[in-house]
Parts: C-alpha cells; structure tokens; sequence
C-alpha cells in the first residue's frame, strides 16, 4: 500500500510540502506562530481555488493564462460596483458572472474556434487588463469595501478562514468529480487521447468549453476572496498567478500532455510555492534564489513528465 502511494506524482509534491515544514520549523521560531498561519492560508486559498481550474484544463490537454487578469479584473470591478452603492450580495453575482464570461470567452475562442491556446487566452489575458485599467482610479485603493465583504477575506471559523472552508470545499468537489463522476473521468479521455474520446462519442468541444467556463468562474471567486482580504482594490492583484498555478499543478502530478492530474495535487503543488516564498521571507533569503529554486523543481518535473509521456506514446505504439 504505501510502495503505490509514493509511485504516485502526487507524492513528490507531498515530499516536498514536508521537506519544508521541517526545515521551516527548526530553522525559524516563528513559523507556527498564529500570524504566519494566517499569512500562509491568505496565500494558499486563493490561488489553489485558481488551481483547481487549471488542473482541470491540464487534464483536458489545455491550459489558460489569463486567469490573472480575470483576477484582477474581478477586483477593480467590485470596487466599482461598491463605488456605486451596490450591496455585497449583488456585487458578488454581478463579478462572479464577468469572470464567467470570460472564461466563455476564452472556451469559445479555443473550443469552437479552434484557435491555439495559447494565442487564444493571451489575447484574453490583454482585453482583461484592460477593461480593468480602464476601470481603475487611484481613489480606490483608498476606499474600503463593505464590513460583509470585507468578512470574506477576514473573518474565521474554527481559526480557518472562511476562504480556507471555501477552498477545502472546492478540493472536495472537485475531488469527487474527477474521480466518481462519469463526466470528471470524460476530462481524462479527452486529454489522454483525444481522437478515441471523439469515438466513443465524447463532445470533446463542449468538454473543454465548460472547462474554460468554470476555470473563468473559479478565478473570479478567487478574486474576491483576495481582494476582500486586501480589503481594497489594487491595479496588482493577480499579477504572474497564472504561472504560479502551472508550475503548482506540473509540480503537483498535471501534465502538459494531458491526462493526469487531480485537485488534490494542485492543493499541493501551491501548498509547495507559498512554503517556498514564505521560507525565503523567514529565513531573509535572496529572493532572486526562489526563481532559480522554482525554475530548478519545475524542469526536473517537466523532464519526469516527458519522460513518463514517452514511454506512454511508445507502449501505444505512436513512436
């Protein structure tokens, strides 16, 4: 039992999380204070609820880099909303919705139209900064949302955040759907082998279609989380997140060829970054190293992941 756990991807990251719980903890006096715990789940929630997103288009064999400008997008556009008097309820709908409709957006430029993703979600990535600088004046940063709104990002039940609950949740969701739903294991198909899911009778445009959308829907409920524990709107709000999120997810099992991953290992995989920054935050460490740290781990991931994918395509026969 434990040989097949730690043959599993996910385990590397785990290794990972607790290679750094350990060195953190002998190495500062102030890692399991109440404030780093806090610091820790501020920086975890938000982008693993981002990850999650990822992972699934991962799965799918697609990726999305524009999930930092919905971020920030959904941001600015709730403090223009609260500019103009609306309640939290209604500013919470109205910006989940915009982050719904660009992540339509990017699952009808890439689904439908076939464009490559890449191009696709960095021309959405541009349009989303800026309608959100457009949007933006340096008033804001001065005005505070709503006191509801504001207990989003920090308010706590049983010393969790109630983005925290939000995010465990979603890892159970996503948790079940990948692995008991007959529609999570279709993802799996389809990015594993794309032509054999179009024969057995997969949709496979409508699949990665609905993936976007909901990766669009999960980055605007991360930027209200965020933007509520900020307290105010910020023009830097989600800035290099959508990196962070794919190095997480390689780091925690995903793979670029798709067919692997699960929502767990994107929990890991940020659980990896934010243990990295906050140890060279701790321990006053050259920050410029966590680049060269990050870039190390993620090439060593990548090398595995081809080498694994490799040996995939041989035994089908494709090489």
């Amino acid at each position: 039992m434990l040989a097949k756990l730690f043959r599993k991807n996910e385990s590397i990251a785990l290794g990972l999380c607790l290679i750094l719980v350990v060195v953190l903890t002998f190495a500062s006096g102030v890692f399991w204070t109440q404030s780093n715990l806090n610091s820790l789940q501020a920086s975890i929630s938000p982008t693993a609820i981002m990850a999650f997103g990822m992972m699934i288009l991962l799965i799918c064999g697609y990726f999305d880099l524009s999930i930092g400008s919905i971020m920030l997008l959904v941001g600015i556009l709730a403090g223009r909303l609260s500019q103009l008097g609306l309640n939290t309820p209604s500013i919470i709908v109205l910006v989940l919705l915009a982050g719904l409709a660009v992540g339509c957006l990017n699952g009808f430029l890439v689904a439908i139209l076939k464009i490559n993703a890449l191009i696709a979600t960095i021309g959405v990535q541009y349009i989303g900064y800026g309608l959100a600088m457009t949007m933006w004046d340096k008033e804001m940063q001065h005005r505070k949302f709503p006191a509801n709104f504001i207990a989003l990002g920090e308010d706590r039940f049983f010393g969790l955040y109630y983005m925290t609950w939000i995010m465990l949740a979603l890892l159970l969701v996503f948790t079940f759907f990948l692995r008991y739903t007959a529609a999570g294991r279709r993802l799996y198909f389809v990015g594993g082998n794309r032509e054999a899911a179009r024969l057995i009778g997969f949709n496979d445009r409508r699949i990665v279609f609905l993936c976007y959308a909901c990766t669009g829907l999960l980055a605007a409920v991360a930027g209200v989380l965020a933007v509520a524990r900020i307290q105010s709107p910020t023009q830097y709000l989600g800035g290099g997140i959508h990196m962070t999120c794919m190095i997480a997810c390689v780091i925690g099992g995903g793979s670029f060829a798709g067919g692997r991953g699960i929502a767990l290992g994107a929990f890991l995989g940020v659980s990896f970054m934010s243990l990295l920054t906050n140890m060279f935050n701790l321990l006053e460490m050259n920050t410029q190293l966590q680049n060269v740290v990050v870039g190390v781990t993620l090439v060593a991931v990548i090398v595995i992941d081809g080498y694994v994918t490799l040996k995939k395509m041989r035994a089908m026969g494709k090489i």
